[in-house]
């Protein structure tokens, strides 16, 4: 289907891959992976046509229909579910003939509630989202055109591990050729067949997913390289706790453990482009227990997300934290960070806690102006120069590079370097809401194996299954405006939620009644009548939101008293209301007259 020739592909007068030869066919799933900046996404765009190559010979079979997810939205009016629409054939070339036509809205709403937009906004402006959720629904695009070949870079991004889940379950069903760029090495393993490895400009196929190949190369090197001090101390860290809790209720999460070892002996014997060599400092004061909440109701003004919640966090606790996004795993965070979201209960803090907070906002707040050397040596006044560098140069910013101005660096740059700062901090715990999002894997392991040796508590929020199932020992459950600790470990989370699912497609579930069949004359009207049903049920969705947002402004004027804007409001409300019904009318008329 897909074939590279005694190819030579170059960016410039940098060559990133020669000779490369490359047959791929359909149903196989190819985890592409390699070095930042190894040219893993100008392969993309050769294949694409954005890219052409410098020699050798480029081969796609005829009519073979790419997706991929595109990284610009021209029409940011357009409504949510209409984008998706849109990019349908069946909707392009207006095929109402086809029975099939008349089930593309149901689905395409129900693949952007599966990648986590809420019924209420399905109908709702591309503008009303911000840029994650915007990029979600470029996602949704991609997989809901139909597609022989699918190309999906970094697409865990930005998604919350349920909707990775779920995603994971969708691409193992995909029947055409899948190639994916992650550095989300669970992700990978979970979903991909063959490994594409982009390394010392060569593109080598292997057989098998990401552990597979990476155990595959390591077998290949093994008499080249010895296994660090610094790895068997981190492999006897993990062993200590898999002896200690193999059984009980912590033994799936030790059973993860053992993974963690196998893995770490592996990588370590790969050779790196960038070398690591983090530790976590120890906290300044060392104290028992660092926070708590009891009793607490957690949300925003007219918004409570949390109830009754419960928790306390001691110096040594490894939580991380589950539920679907915009569930309240951030606000919870807040809570416990400066009490900012909590609406009652008590939070208490020792006066000695020092707080590490690493977001993706806390990456994009970094000082443009700064070299990673002048931000660390204004933050941190009380550290020699020479001391900084070498600092610095465990997370990989080595000779001038420290010089460098950070308004250059990538994503991934900026955030080992937004790491290294809250770590030099010294805190008693750290908050990691999405840490990887911009990581390599060789930085995401890194940190993963370090958060072992750290003498302080974390707590996690992420979609990297690797990181969560290699740090967490509790998991902790949002659920239903709860709570809750989380017995079982991520597998048995994905089971968790598989049932919820099938529980509540059971309850909505509404029974089908065997349609009788027109008569050829009559055809054509119902199919009209069909189309103008689908049509009324969009303006009901988006004058329910309508409502909605009427009602929380009426609330705000009378709680602000301002009559003027209240009457103003009122009237708009009634108004829609009234729409509501009219249309809501006639959707009954055009129902009764397709059962007839």
């Amino acid at each position: 289907m897909l074939s590279l020739k005694n190819l030579r592909l170059a960016y410039g007068s940098k060559i990133l891959f020669d000779e490369a030869n490359l047959q791929l066919y359909i149903g196989q799933k190819i985890g592409l992976v390699g070095q930042n900046g190894s040219g893993k996404t100008s392969l993309f765009k050769l294949i694409l046509g954005q890219n052409h190559p410098d020699i050798g010979d480029f081969g796609l079979s005829q009519d073979t229909h790419i997706a991929y997810v595109e990284q610009e939205i021209e029409d940011s009016d357009i409504l949510l579910t209409e984008y998706v629409l849109n990019v349908h054939p069946l909707i392009i070339e207006a095929h109402i003939d086809l029975p099939e036509y008349y089930q593309l809205r149901p689905s395409a709403e129900k693949l952007l509630i599966n990648l986590g937009f809420s019924q209420e906004e399905l109908y709702l402006p591309l503008n009303h989202f911000s840029g994650g959720w915007q990029m979600r629904a470029n996602l949704a695009k991609a997989l809901f055109v139909p597609s022989d070949l699918l190309l999906l870079d970094e697409p865990t991004n930005h998604l919350d591990v349920e909707t990775v889940i779920w995603l994971e379950d969708w691409l193992k069903k995909y029947s055409g050729l899948l190639m994916i760029i992650s550095h989300d090495r669970e992700f990978l393993d979970n979903v991909t067949n063959h490994t594409l490895s982009l390394s010392n400009k060569r593109l080598t196929l292997y057989t098998g997913n990401y552990s597979i190949f990476e155990r595959t190369r390591a077998e290949q090197l093994i008499q080249h390289q010895q296994v660090q001090a610094k790895n068997l101390a981190r492999v006897a860290h993990l062993q200590k706790f898999v002896d200690k809790f193999s059984a009980g209720t912590r033994a799936k999460q030790a059973q993860s453990r053992v993974k963690m070892i196998e893995k770490i002996q592996i990588a370590k014997n790969i050779p790196k482009d960038i070398e690591y060599d983090i530790e976590f400092l120890e906290p300044e004061y060392q104290v028992d227990k660092l926070i708590s909440i009891s009793d607490a109701t957690i949300g925003y003004p007219g918004k409570t997300l949390i109830n009754h919640a419960k928790l306390d966090i001691f110096q040594n606790s490894r939580i991380g934290l589950l539920g679907r996004n915009g569930i309240g795993k951030s606000t919870l965070i807040k809570t416990f960070i400066d009490g900012s979201t909590l609406q009652s209960g008590i939070r208490e803090i020792n006066p000695k806690v020092k707080i590490g907070y690493f977001a993706q906002h806390t990456v994009d707040g970094i000082s443009l102006t700064d070299s990673p050397l002048s931000l660390f040596s204004r933050e941190h006044k009380n550290k020699r120069e020479q001391e900084l560098r070498g600092y610095l140069g465990s997370y990989g910013f080595v000779g001038d590079k420290v010089h460098e101005s950070i308004k250059n660096f990538s994503g991934g740059e900026k955030a080992r370097l937004t790491i290294a700062n809250i770590i030099l901090h010294r805190p008693n715990i750290i908050f990691l809401d999405e840490p990887t999002n911009h990581l390599d894997m060789q930085m995401r392991e890194e940190l993963a194996s370090s958060i072992q040796d750290f003498n302080g508590a974390v707590v996690i929020v992420s979609h990297d299954k690797f990181l969560l199932s290699s740090v967490v020992d509790e998991f902790y459950l949002i659920d239903g405006g709860h709570l809750k600790p989380f017995n079982g470990d991520l597998e048995e989370y994905h089971q968790f939620l598989l049932k919820k699912d099938t529980a509540i497609a059971t309850k909505n579930k509404v029974p089908t009644i065997a349609p009788t069949t027109p008569k050829p004359a009559a055809q054509k009207n119902v199919l009209r009548l069909k189309s103008d049903l689908a049509n009324l049920e969009e303006k009901i969705l988006r004058l329910e939101t309508q409502i909605k947002t009427l009602e929380e402004q009426m609330a705000e004027h009378a709680t602000n008293s301002d009559n003027a804007k209240l009457k103003e409001t009122t009237d708009k409300y009634n108004q829609a209301k009234a729409k509501l019904d009219e249309i809501e009318s006639k959707w009954l008329e055009i129902h009764h007259a397709i059962g007839e």
